[in-house]
């Protein structure tokens, strides 16, 4: 989806199809109505009204087996009695005292005690099992529900669903004066009892008990359960309805608006028009791919060539897309892995392909995210800011300018491009394009701690490795100092003619110069046998068989290689090392073998092939560089007067010989190349063995 925060529409949009949203609003009150209406719970214990039934059995049973009307019978019988107040006037106590007879009389009856329990017990039977509420319990009930739940426990449990006024207290007090009424004046039989109905309606009133109690834990879960039951309430968009108003910035919900109706646009296509559509998309990738792949062909064959090679340039290309789309989706930041990708891609290999392979990965991205034209220019303007910036990286210090640099381009394109296509320059634009600018200069610093994992994955060598792996003070070099003092000075001599050379022709002369000083380290294994570290009168060669001698000399390139890989140096030394000599012919030693057999016929004709290095060739320009330094070098210490003109004859003859040797097949070395290389050697040659004057010695007195 195009649309990002922050974004501000020109226009209102409206939804290309209908669709439905979560009402959330809507849905909680609707939600609080159902918790509102649930019913609350009570637990019914209907023993209270048996003990209600069974006290005043017991009062009645003492009042009429009394056998005078004494205190505490008089006591016992003033509970029936309300107390006087402004409304009701007091009896006197003859008055009680009478109807106290009235009652003993009464009772007197046979079987009139019983019948009396069975009519109090009719009365209070319909609400033993429906229950009664105290005004107490009614603060407790919990929303406004009509209806109650009455849950009674026992043998016989039941749950039933009664009304809230027919188990209030009030109402039920006088229902139950009604029945006790009717069933008292059928007990009296025609008799006037009007005394005991009030007397009994007086004591009940003030002693009925509450038998409902309220369960909060059933009641809670009771109102769980409706809230559960509520339907989400959607709220419908039709195509006339506007979505997003124009002027306003979108935020979440705006945003979580259009994803839905993105969504909802997807799912009303048929299976037609979505394949149709993601053929689309894989013809656009498709056609991405075939573009890199015909650089590769042309350009960097290599990568093709081999699998791992292949991975190692495919996987990050992968990554960076799934990334960019992972990131975009919520932080917007694709450009991070897009920055990442092109810094490593032009590190490892060129300039051009990063600049390539950058562009179709941000189309990519922007396809996959379905984000518009302003990420697309603001991504692709970064990485090319960068890719361009780095072309050599001699300090860590370098990629953090890169992603400044970047930083500034990836805010003036957003804020630039998004003014364009309409956008208000607000705050939040340039809050948006400020955070592009971090991403960038973020990148710059992820690079960072990266590079030595990137030089480690490819292979590769960065200036700041090259710097490393020159200091003076590596194990390697220092032994070199030691065990062969003049194969170390030739290397230092070397390194600095070799690096003139090969930045002369555009080579990488940081490269070669720290190929040069390892490209001999095989001589520290029998320094004593190679000329430089020997003395005028100690040379190992004499008595011994030219091709033995060349054997010993021939040797120091492979025990280079040796050496170099148990110090784990880069295999780009190391091809140093095992191309500086080529398969040149170790000529002295083939001289002399030559001359032997020409002084003595019966000796077997020499083979030129045993006195050539094993090679291989030169396979680059900057080891071509470095055949031709270390054999001029050599060769211009042999020289008794070193002018220029005869450093100049040494080097023509030395390099063309080589050229001829057939030496530079396989490096990619043109003439013109090499007649800049033969003149940039000449100068600095001229310049280490120039002649000096002679001071005039001293004068006896």
């Amino acid at each position: 989806m195009q649309y990002r925060p922050g974004f501000v529409p020109p226009a209102e949009i409206h939804p290309r199809v209908q669709f439905s949203v979560l009402d959330p609003l809507a849905t909680a009150k609707a939600e609080r109505d159902a918790e509102n209406e649930a019913k609350s719970v009570y637990q019914n214990d209907p023993s209270r009204l048996d003990q209600l039934r069974a006290k005043l059995q017991s009062i009645i049973v003492q009042l009429t087996t009394a056998k005078q009307f004494d205190a505490e019978v008089e006591r016992l019988w003033n509970e029936f009695f309300p107390i006087a107040d402004d409304e009701v006037a007091p009896l006197s106590p003859m008055e009680r005292e009478e109807q106290f007879q009235k009652l003993k009389s009464l009772f007197a009856r046979e079987g009139m005690l019983n019948a009396f329990e069975q009519r109090i017990e009719a009365a209070l039977k319909p609400y033993a099992s429906r229950g009664i509420m105290s005004p107490e319990q009614l603060e407790e009930k919990q929303g406004q529900a009509a209806s109650i739940i009455v849950v009674t426990p026992g043998p016989n449990a039941n749950q039933q669903i009664i009304s809230q006024n027919d188990v209030l207290k009030a109402q039920v007090l006088e229902k139950i004066r009604k029945s006790l009424q009717l069933e008292l004046e059928e007990l009296a039989k025609g008799e006037n009892i009007k005394f005991l109905v009030e007397a009994v309606d007086y004591w009940v009133e003030k002693n009925l008990p509450g038998t409902l109690t309220i369960d909060k834990v059933a009641t809670s879960k009771e109102r769980e359960k409706a809230v559960a039951a509520v339907d989400p309430v959607m709220h419908i968009y039709s195509t006339k309805d506007a979505v997003v108003l124009p002027g306003k910035p979108l935020d979440g919900p705006a945003i979580d608006l259009l994803h839905a109706e993105h969504r909802a646009y997807i799912d009303q296509r048929n299976f037609f028009s979505k394949t149709i559509y993601s053929l689309a998309i894989l013809g656009m990738y498709y056609a991405l791919g075939a573009l890199c792949a015909i650089y590769l062909v042309f350009k960097c064959p290599t990568i093709l060539r081999d699998l791992n090679e292949y991975l190692l340039f495919l996987i990050p290309v992968c990554s960076a897309i799934a990334l960019g789309y992972w990131f975009d989706d919520r932080w917007q930041a694709e450009l991070i892995p897009a920055m990442l990708l092109a810094m490593t891609i032009s590190i490892v290999y060129r300039q051009e392909f990063a600049l390539l392979v950058t562009a179709c990965v941000s189309l990519a991205i922007v396809l996959t995210s379905g984000t518009g034209l302003i990420a697309f220019v603001t991504i692709t303007a970064t990485c090319s800011a960068a890719t361009l910036s780095m072309n050599r990286i001699r300090s860590r210090n370098k990629l953090i300018y890169v992603g400044m640099w970047a930083g500034v381009v990836a805010f003036t394109t957003k804020y630039g491009v998004s003014i364009v296509s309409g956008q208000p320059a607000t705050m939040a634009l340039l809050q948006a394009a400020a955070w592009q600018g971090v991403y960038a200069l973020g990148s710059g610093f992820l690079m960072t701690g990266l590079l030595p994992f990137v030089e480690k994955a490819y292979g590769i060598l960065t200036d700041i490795s090259l710097l490393e792996l020159g200091d003076a003070a590596h194990p390697l070099l220092q032994k070199l100092a030691q065990r062969a003092p003049g194969t170390y000075n030739h290397s230092i001599t070397v390194a600095s003619i070799a690096e003139s050379a090969a930045d002369a022709i555009g080579a990488n002369g940081l490269l070669v110069r720290v190929g040069a000083y390892f490209h001999d380290i095989g001589k520290m294994m029998k320094p004593e046998y190679f000329i430089e570290n020997q003395n005028a009168s100690d040379n190992r060669h004499e008595g011994l068989n030219p091709a033995i001698s060349t054997l010993v000399i021939i040797a120091h390139v492979k025990d280079g290689a040796d050496l170099a890989r148990q110090n784990r140096l880069p295999r780009a030394i190391i091809d140093f090392i095992e191309q500086h000599h080529g398969t040149t012919l170790v000529e002295y030693f083939y001289r002399v073998a030559s001359a032997k057999v020409e002084s003595n016929p019966d000796e077997r004709e020499v083979d030129e092939t045993i006195y050539r290095y094993p090679g291989p060739k030169p396979q680059t320009k900057e080891a071509a560089v470095l055949m031709i330094c270390d054999a001029v070098e050599s060769a211009c210490r042999t020289l008794v007067e070193p002018t220029s003109a005869r450093i100049e004859a040494l080097v023509e003859e030395l390099s063309m010989k080589r050229l001829l040797d057939g030496q530079f097949d396989e490096c990619g070395l043109t003439l013109r190349e090499l007649r800049q290389i033969q003149s940039s050697v000449t100068k600095s040659l001229t310049a280490v063995y120039h002649g000096r004057v002679k001071y005039p010695s001293s004068q006896p007195a």
